[in-house]
């Protein structure tokens, strides 16, 4: 199986969850389940991707892809509980857009919507697919330590953000780097940055270097905007 197979069946699998989480949400009339359970596709899709490495005979199970499948499926875990301001801001437009749309009664719209954030998220997550392929080594090394420290590090971070009520209460400064620092963001991208690192130590996984950068693009993009509307939203209503 090439990796263009590989990605192609992951993002089949992932755009399916979405479709069935939108769905699920749209029957449940809530907006909030689709969100609070936004990364759950990832989870499920990093344990396919494995499944079906061994089923198709890729490689052979490495130390690294077994640890980084773990640590991201605690970041996900977390993620249904915590993120909610992240989430909001990635999600609200397309949300919106949705709305609009079973409204309207569009259902070739909907499902181009779900395909298009279906594959953002996948691409963004592109370090699953290059950690679940060619796994690498089955040795684990100094390097994946301290990536696999990364993560934690990232994960660790957010927590104390949120066991110290810095999240969701803490405005949300202005500028790029402002919005990267803020508690809400910063863990996030740390355990980001060390989950592709960790996925660098598969063979060629260094073109999952897309994924992070994808991310940094949401952010300056959809993320940012969306909280500085957010944020004049707020200032208008309390003057």
């Amino acid at each position: 199986m090439t990796l263009f197979y590989f990605f192609l069946i992951l993002f089949f699998f992932n755009f399916l969850c979405n479709f069935l989480l939108l769905f699920l949400s749209v029957n449940k009339k809530s907006p909030r389940f689709f969100i609070r359970y936004f990364f759950i596709s990832i989870l499920l899709v990093a344990w396919l991707a494995l499944m079906l490495q061994q089923i198709n005979e890729i490689a052979y199970i490495s130390t690294r892809q077994v640890l980084g499948n773990l640590v991201l499926s605690i970041w996900v875990c977390i993620s249904f509980y915590f993120n909610k301001n992240l989430k909001l801001a990635l999600l609200t437009n397309f949300l919106n857009k949705i709305k609009n749309a079973i409204l309207n009664k569009e259902p070739k719209s909907i499902i181009l919507m779900v395909f298009h954030i279906s594959l953002l998220q996948i691409i963004c997550f592109s370090p699953v697919v290059s950690l679940n392929f060619l796994s690498g080594p089955s040795s684990f090394y100094w390097t994946d330590f301290i990536s696999l420290t990364i993560c934690v590090f990232g994960i660790a971070s957010y927590l104390k953000a949120v066991v110290q009520k810095k999240v969701g209460q803490a405005p949300i400064e202005k500028g790029f780097l402002g919005q990267a620092m803020h508690p809400e963001y910063f863990g996030n991208l740390i355990f980001i940055l060390g989950f592709y690192l960790l996925s660098t130590g598969s063979t060629g996984g260094a073109w999952s270097l897309i994924g992070p950068l994808t991310i940094l693009l949401l952010m300056y993009r959809v993320i940012m905007p969306e909280n500085e509307r957010r944020a004049i939203s707020k200032s208008s209503t309390y003057n």
